[in-house]
């Protein structure tokens, strides 16, 4: 007999909802069990209210005000509030928590509140979860890096001088309405190798992704304006004599040269500003001049650049010192995309040529569609505008970037307030236990071991040429003036004089008495000699040994080897007498801190 099988159709009831009673059902029968006598089980079954949640509401087994089954989380939600404002305090000053950090601290603050003991194990990645959960607000990210020195320059005294001096030169020479002529340069590092996207393949394998080796670095010069043209890119290559084979399958205009590291300098940036810069940018005049913005690397920044750009009237403006990341427009919304675009390109370049990989000769061509497909005129717009350059708008630098930099630069992150976790308006309230809870957290958070230091270390101000042309014109008169003082003073300064290295060089040890540093023989004048001079004639008395009155021991005049000799001074009160160790007396060890008297006393002692 044959049987046949039919699909037999399940029919899916779906997941019933969490809680199918509201809150004033659960309180009306809160209230005809408590206050008229209702039986839990009536009470249950005409309310619609779980006979289980009833009866441990009513018993006092779990709070009247629960919003959840189960048993009540380790911290209540007013602790765990000061805890969430303490982790995105942290996290906005660039010191954030991982996952395991985030449990070591609960941890620890339960143990400070009395709810666990030192012996308990810690809290596991289970209760992070959750604490995930119930705080929707915070979520796991990878963050970007910022350098230290970024971090302490990005403060909102510099951004606000920056903005106070772009103001008065935009106003001084009529540019707040001229957008073609605020341009910015900037310069990006560009290398044959690249970094494999992410791709689809076979979920039982991890594929391999062929890249090239080791290459050397490419510079490339990028400049727009805020109107949204884009100057053609000028390419710097590593070698010694320039191919134009380099720049084949480049776009119209492309510039290119060559230096010993692919790294631009002075005299490249300035052959950039005068034959390829001049002929793509807009003329500049007397009546209408052009500014140039562009960060203070020293090789943008020298007198002759300078009076050139005066005499083409041209603004130089040099950005405030490491700020480039917040305030200069080609690394705010055009060399992002453009590096992403490339990187896409060279990994489709090389499935495309997988014999011959990528060199030097077809980098230019993919880096030239990266650049076309990276710097359009939407992209300098929205560039110019989120740096506040034009319109000049100050506000439009993001406040949480002046935010690492307070550790640095003032006591906001020392102070109480600002060190502990302080509620917000939406838990805060009268209650004394609230306050009480508040403050045992807030003492918590302020004698933790957190990463900022409650006193930061103050270091010295440099004299350096940044200090004095960041975030200024320096094709104005005084700015001029305050570049020749520094490079006169920095002339004047005395030039630290190199240690020569003498074989023949006697250095006194570390075990002697005495910690100041003495002459070695290879400091004695050129033209001395151990054979036709004395050295009492030519090194201080105080150098020499008390008892054979030279520096190097008689012993010793004929050896051409290396020979260490070891010193001792003398702690005889008012005696500060050195004498050879081993050969002109005979003691050979002294040991640090103890009593050593020089032959002249005719006794020693340790």
């Amino acid at each position: 007999m044959l049987r046949i099988k039919f699909p037999v159709t399940v029919i899916s009831k779906g997941k019933a909802s969490y809680r199918q009673y509201s809150h004033e059902s659960f309180n009306h029968a809160y209230e005809a069990v408590v206050g008229q006598g209702m039986p839990y089980k009536k009470a249950s079954r005409i309310f619609s209210i779980p006979y289980s949640t009833l009866h441990d509401r009513v018993n006092g087994k779990t709070k009247l005000e629960s919003t959840r089954s189960g048993p009540d989380p380790l911290l209540t939600q007013e602790e765990e509030q000061t805890l969430v404002t303490h982790i995105e305090l942290m996290s906005s000053y660039g010191y954030g928590y991982t996952r395991t950090e985030v449990t070591v601290l609960a941890t620890d603050l339960a143990i400070h509140l009395g709810k666990r003991k030192k012996v308990d194990k810690p809290l596991s990645l289970r209760w992070f979860y959750n604490f995930m959960t119930r705080w929707p607000e915070l979520k796991v990210k990878k963050p970007r890096s910022l350098e230290i020195m970024r971090a302490k320059a990005t403060s909102q005294e510099t951004v606000n001088r920056y903005f106070d001096e772009m103001e008065k030169i935009l106003e001084k020479y009529n540019l707040k309405d001229r957008p073609e002529a605020i341009y910015n340069v900037d310069e990006k590092g560009i290398v044959e190798n690249h970094t494999p996207p992410s791709i689809v393949s076979s979920r039982y394998e991890v594929p391999p992704a062929v890249t090239m080796g080791k290459s050397s670095t490419t510079t490339v010069i990028g400049c727009g304006n805020a109107l949204g043209m884009a100057l053609p890119p000028f390419f710097i290559f590593k070698g010694k004599r320039m191919r134009n084979e380099f720049l084949s399958g480049c776009t119209a205009g492309t510039g290119g040269t060559i230096s010993d590291s692919g790294w631009s300098n002075s005299d490249i940036f300035e052959r950039y500003l005068k034959e390829h810069f001049m002929k793509y940018s807009l003329p500049a005049t007397s009546d209408d001049p052009v500014l140039l913005l562009y960060d203070g690397h020293r090789s943008h920044v020298s007198l002759p650049l300078i009076q050139w750009a005066r005499e083409n009237n041209i603004i130089l403006f040099v950005l405030p010192a490491h700020t480039s990341h917040v305030l200069q427009p080609m690394d705010i919304g055009c060399f992002g995309p453009f590096e992403k675009i490339l990187n896409g390109m060279r990994h489709t370049h090389m499935r495309h040529h997988a014999t011959s990989g990528i060199d030097k000769y077809s980098l230019c061509e993919i880096a030239c569609k990266a650049y076309a497909s990276a710097l359009t005129p939407n992209n300098l717009q929205a560039s110019f505008r989120k740096s506040g350059i034009y319109p000049v708008d100050r506000c439009a630098v993001n406040p949480s970037s002046f935010k690492p930099a307070t550790v640095f630069t003032s006591s906001e992150v020392n102070h109480p307030e600002n060190i502990s976790a302080t509620p917000s308006s939406s838990v805060t309230a009268a209650d004394e236990s609230i306050d009480d809870t508040t403050d045992r957290c807030t003492d918590f958070f302020r004698t933790a071991q957190v990463v900022l230091t409650e006193n930061p270390k103050q270091t010295k101000k440099r004299n350096v040429l940044s200090a004095i042309v960041g975030g200024k014109a320096i094709t104005e008169d005084a700015v001029i003036n305050n570049i020749k003082k520094h490079q006169e003073q920095q002339k004047k300064k005395p030039k630290k004089p190199k240690k020569s290295v003498s074989n023949n060089s006697a250095k006194p040890s570390t075990s002697g008495v005495g910690h100041q540093k003495r002459k070695s023989h290879s400091q004695l004048p050129a033209d001395t000699n151990d054979e036709d001079c004395d050295e009492s004639e030519t090194t201080d008395p105080k150098d020499l040994c008390c008892k054979c009155k030279r520096f190097q021991p008689a012993e010793l005049r004929n050896i051409d080897t290396l020979v260490f000799v070891s010193w001792a001074q003398c702690t005889y009160p008012d005696c500060c007498h050195w004498v050879h160790l081993r050969y002109c007396t005979p003691v050979r060890v002294v040991r640090t801190h103890s009593k050593f008297w020089c032959p002249c006393h005719n006794q020693s002692e340790e």
